[in-house]
């Protein structure tokens, strides 16, 4: 879209704007620069610069160098604001506003440009503090969170206006959402300003360990010589092994002291295992390692990236590449890709090549909690129920393109045992038995009919299982309603 030559009367209607809204907006222009002052916060972003006033108040009353402005001034189609101005009063707003932070040009730059591309032109952790007011709807904010969250530093602050405003509810929703899934604390400021600190984001790593001796050392090494960062934990979840695993456990724990050491008295299984661990994690992101694979080089820390910009709650490695003890980890038989998309429960039920089946991928302790962890009479569909059960509790996965793990195969593995006894649909319809409210109806008698319990899941690619619409409640309402007028005519026959 190209500027428009705003006219007299354009300028003059920008002039009565600024004194409606930035009357009530003024009684907040005090309260960042405290929090910036309190901080010692020098470089910074605000996004969604409007009339400037808040730009001018930081620039006024605290030690900020440097402010980047970013404000695309342009009119929104379908956007439902009242700051969404025609085109010629919006030209008018941003030669009103670069005239009023002229005075500011050695420390102010205005970027005319759509936040989540203004994002792109700067590099991540650059700033001590971004502010966001900008697109109050909940889906904006959130892109608005992914695009800059990344571009605050390590300790660094993201801040904003409108938390709780009644009319913009997705304003909170969003925030909330975002930074629960780290565990970082929104703090209000009041007139509804926020901040949260973006902390440093640890891993807590766990290998569920169940007669494993062979691989143990080699896959925890994995993790210890080449991926575990400073404040990084690695979780042994000894599930009653009867070889050695368990002394060499303890080895590990002893030489290492960022690992963790956890027994179970017997076997319970490899769900139960991986709970264990992580309600034991003392972090908000977790990573599951299976005690025969191994992971790349450095390849861990670029999924927590790609989690936080991307906003998932979950991202998987995009690649496996299998190996057998044979040729071992230098000569990869095969490989395996996932899509580069966003998997949500849809997708999971329309395929069975989801990331969340390999098992081995980060995600939220709080996704697992809403998930109600692993499911532990899943057997060896332990990981995909686990994948099933976040995405029908609302999480996200994708993967992050380029990344893969080792995947070692051939030996007789817990999935093999269960694929190898015919119990593979049985189990998966147990997991997904208790979301049946979310699917079609059509879909629930193909489930619970003789045929479609025994080849469900074999069949999934063939025969994907469907979400309930719109159209499937309007269609059971109607028949509800049916049945209710049936009713009452019998009962006034009967009468």
């Amino acid at each position: 879209m190209t500027n428009t030559v705003p006219t007299q009367d354009d300028r003059l209607a920008i002039d009565a704007l600024a004194l409606r809204h930035e009357g009530a907006w003024r009684r907040g222009y005090d309260r960042f620069p405290g929090v910036i002052n309190r901080l010692g916060l020098t470089h910074g972003v605000e996004v969604g610069v409007a009339f400037g006033g808040h730009s001018e108040a930081i620039l006024k009353h605290t030690g900020v160098i440097q402010l980047v402005g970013v404000d695309s001034y342009r009119h929104r189609v379908g956007y439902d604001d009242p700051m969404n101005l025609p085109q010629q009063q919006f030209d008018a707003l941003h030669e009103r506003t670069a005239h009023r932070l002229a005075p500011f040009t050695d420390r102010f730059e205005l970027v005319r440009r759509e936040s989540v591309d203004a994002a792109g032109l700067f590099t991540d952790e650059r700033f001590d503090f971004i502010y966001l007011d900008a697109d109050h709807s909940e889906d904006g904010v959130w892109r608005d969170l992914c695009a800059w969250a990344p571009k605050a530093k390590t300790g660094g602050i993201l801040a904003g206006h409108d938390y709780g405003h009644r009319d913009f509810p997705g304003v909170k929703r969003a925030i909330d959402r975002f930074v629960g899934r780290f565990g970082w604390t929104v703090h209000e400021e009041g007139e509804g300003v926020w901040w949260a600190q973006r902390t440093a984001l640890p891993i807590s790593y766990f290998i569920p360990c169940y007669n494993c001796e062979t691989w143990l050392v080699q896959s925890a090494a994995s993790i210890l010589d080449a991926n575990l960062a400073e404040g990084d934990e690695l979780i042994l979840v000894n599930d009653g092994s009867t070889d050695a695993t368990p002394q060499l456990v303890e080895q590990l724990a002893d030489k290492h002291p960022a690992v963790r050491a956890i027994h179970h008295a017997k076997n319970r299984g490899g769900s139960a295992a991986r709970n264990s661990a992580v309600d034991a994690a003392q972090h908000a992101l977790c990573f599951c390692l299976d005690s025969d694979n191994l992971v790349a080089p450095g390849s861990v820390a670029p999924l927590r990236d790609h989690l936080l910009r991307t906003g998932v709650d979950a991202v998987g490695f995009q690649e496996l590449r299998y190996f057998t003890d044979q040729g071992g980890p230098g000569e990869i038989t095969h490989t395996l890709a996932y899509e580069d998309v966003i998997t949500d429960f849809a997708r999971y039920l329309a395929t069975k090549l989801v990331p969340g089946a390999s098992g081995n991928y980060l995600f939220t302790k709080q996704s697992w909690q809403r998930a109600g962890g692993y499911p532990e009479q899943a057997g060896a569909l332990d990981a995909w129920g686990f994948g099933l059960r976040q995405a029908a509790t609302g999480s996200t996965m994708t993967v992050l393109p380029g990344s893969h793990y080792l995947h070692r195969h051939s030996h007789d593995s817990y999935w093999v045992r269960h694929d190898r006894a015919g119990t593979i649909d049985a189990a998966a319809l147990d997991v997904l038995r208790p979301f049946f409210d979310q699917l079609d109806p059509r879909d629930v008698r193909y489930l619970q009919s003789e045929k479609g319990a025994r080849v469900w899941f074999a069949q999934l690619n063939e025969r994907p299982i469907r979400l309930k619409t719109d159209a499937n409640t309007r269609e059971n309402s109607v028949i509800i309603t049916k049945l209710k007028n049936r009713l009452r005519r019998l009962t006034h026959r009967a009468a």
